[in-house]
């Protein structure tokens, strides 16, 4: 079954303005590229900088990994949150994600798969890394196991 259509049945598609965690990746921000709003790939990590969240106040400096593109309706993606909060390990729905030289994180993180959220390209500050094919294939494959 497509990852896509799953979430959708379990209602587990958001937009970006329902991301309901606050963080602060800001230390990303000393990586800024020169390059915007370019093409974005499938396993690539991106730096989300402002956005509203749904109750009207700013949120900003979040990372996504994102599992799908959605070209053929228009130019976003599909993606999955990523927190620095290891102490929400213990939910399942959560997987670790170690930072390497591929990811480019700055510490050791999570992977929320517990929504999946709509991001339009615009919203896209630059790219911070990326995902093994080999890892992507895991967390869509776990999503897929808990969502089934």
């Amino acid at each position: 079954m497509n990852i896509i259509e799953l979430a959708k049945r379990n209602n587990l598609i958001k937009e970006l303005k329902d991301v309901d965690i606050i963080e602060d990746n800001s230390i990303y921000l000393n990586d800024e590229k020169d390059v915007y709003n370019f093409k974005y790939n499938v396993g690539d990590i991106v730096f989300v900088k402002k956005y509203i969240y749904s109750d009207g106040t700013n949120g900003s400096n979040h990372l996504f990994l994102i599992i799908e593109d959605n070209y053929i309706v228009s130019m976003d993606y599909f993606c999955l949150l990523i927190s620095s909060q290891l102490d929400k390990l213990k939910y399942k729905t959560n997987l670790f994600l170690a930072k390497d030289c591929i990811n480019n994180l700055k510490k050791d993180s999570i992977l929320k798969l517990d929504n999946i959220y709509r991001i339009e390209n615009e919203d896209i500050l630059f790219k911070v890394g990326e995902v093994t094919k080999e890892k992507l294939d895991i967390y869509r494959d776990t999503f897929i196991k808990i969502y089934s």
